[in-house]
């Protein structure tokens, strides 16, 4: 998120001073676990100098695509034919927040992860390093994105990947069908309140105890805020963490009372 409109500004400096830093003052041993292995936790993984390298190399890429976009658009990009390096820079996760998902995903074992926007697939290579042994679905409505990703993911020997090519909405009723559970659900694309809504109601036909489901960009319109605040608000969930630039959504139910938790990342 490069780009600061008022409302982003406003709520991150509210978010600066009212967010909790580091694992203190906090009480559910869940969530202070989460802040040591996950949040806070500085220790290097393997696979890390490889993806890294990786977007190095994204970010050095002049290749041009055109994007086809069927969500609420892009408040970086004035065109839809955008040159990779572009997309690596501006248009998706910051490293800091792919090796986030990546630690996220390790330290719960997830082992059907989906998510909502590929993009150039590279956040989609940490979400499948996170665990071989797990599958991640990932959605993408824009043709050239989703091949080129998945063609990025075959140079790269990342074979725990499919790719689906349609529109969300036609594409996740289906998935569902076939899937009865899903430990991981990240949406990143289609950035409306009715959109998001949506799939967070279909996605929750399906968790568990131990999913957790991702909103990137909560604060990117006053529209997604209002999602946010709607979603939390679902009597199945019991948790929610409030990054500013993501939020997490869990549904255990050892949690007697509903807990709502800002963390500043920094």
């Amino acid at each position: 998120m490069l780009s600061f409109n008022f409302h982003q500004i406003f709520n991150f400096i509210k978010h600066s001073f009212s967010a909790k830093r580091g694992g203190h003052n906090v009480h559910s041993p869940f969530v202070y676990q989460l802040c040591e292995e996950v949040f806070y936790n500085t220790n290097g993984f393997y696979d890390f100098k490889t993806l890294n390298d990786l977007r190095d190399n994204l970010l050095k890429n002049k290749k041009k695509l055109q994007i086809q976009d069927f969500g609420a658009g892009s408040k970086t990009f004035k065109t839809n034919i955008r040159s990779i390096k572009k997309l690596a820079k501006q248009g998706i996760s910051s490293q800091l927040q792919s090796e986030l998902f990546y630690k996220l995903i390790n330290f719960l074992n997830c082992k059907i992860s989906v998510e909502l926007g590929t993009s150039i697939g590279l956040n989609t290579q940490y979400l499948a390093n996170a665990n071989k042994n797990g599958s991640i679905y990932t959605f993408e409505g824009s043709g050239e994105l989703s091949n080129f990703a998945k063609k990025l993911a075959q140079e790269n020997n990342c074979n725990n990947i499919t790719f689906i090519n349609k529109k969300f909405d036609e594409a996740l009723p289906a998935f569902f069908k076939e899937h009865n559970s899903l430990d991981f659900f990240y949406v990143d694309g289609n950035h409306t309140f009715k959109a998001t809504l949506n799939y967070f109601n279909l996605a929750l036909r399906y968790k568990t105890n131990n999913t957790v489901f991702v909103f990137d960009d909560i604060y990117w319109s006053q529209e997604m805020t209002r999602a946010w605040e709607e979603i939390k608000k679902n009597k199945d969930v019991t948790l929610t963490i409030d990054t500013f630039y993501f939020g997490l959504v869990f549904f255990k139910t050892e949690f007697k009372e509903k807990v709502d938790l800002k963390l500043y990342l920094g």
